[in-house]
């Protein structure tokens, strides 16, 4: 039994008949209905800081830039947020298939590294400033087969949204909406 998720047997009955539901109608995308988008809304809030509200769950966080760029320092960057979400994914489709073969461990750590050029995002002639390569360390306590360890950790990174994103990002597109302050003082 994993001391990591106390829900072991839980979690394989749930991803099991997720992939029952999924292998019933292959032609359907998975998931369906309001857990098929992520949203959120992102408010600047001054300083370099932002507020972030999660639509669907409702969590609100902020995001911060670091002092050397003119930020406060007073929460995650962005680009922390980003590299720990994609990670803390891939924990948990990690978790998944370790229910899902019946692999248990007691913990799981994964440190994320990654580097870019932040020119990119200053000067329109330099090198692009995405992520060049993320590179992730696991530590899994576990006296399971160190093979069965490797199996769970090939389909957590090839399975992981996440982590695909991150390796094949997807097209962004951005629409801008003006309202002039002069209207609304005009009100």
């Amino acid at each position: 039994m994993s001391k990591v998720c106390d829900c072991f047997p839980e979690l394989k009955e749930i991803t099991d008949a997720r992939e029952r539901r999924y292998r019933a109608h292959p032609e359907k995308a998975a998931p369906e209905g309001p857990q098929s988008f992520v949203e959120v809304k992102v408010s600047s809030i001054g300083q370099l800081n932002e507020l972030v509200e999660c639509k669907k769950s409702g969590y609100k966080f902020l995001i911060s830039e670091p002092t050397h760029v003119g930020g406060q320092n007073c929460a995650p960057t962005p680009l922390e947020f980003l590299l720990s979400g994609a990670v803390g994914c891939y924990a948990a489709v990690f978790a998944f298939y370790a229910a899902k073969l019946g692999v248990p461990y007691d913990s799981f750590e994964a440190v994320a590294r990654t580097e870019f050029d932040a020119r990119g995002h200053m000067l329109a002639d330099a090198p692009p400033s995405g992520f060049r390569k993320v590179t992730i360390t696991l530590n899994v306590r576990s006296d399971a087969p160190a093979e069965k360890l490797a199996e769970v950790e090939r389909l957590a990174l090839a399975g992981c949204p996440g982590i695909s994103t991150l390796r094949a990002p997807v097209p962004v597109e951005s629409e801008l909406k003006v309202t002039r302050a002069s209207a609304d003082k005009a009100a």
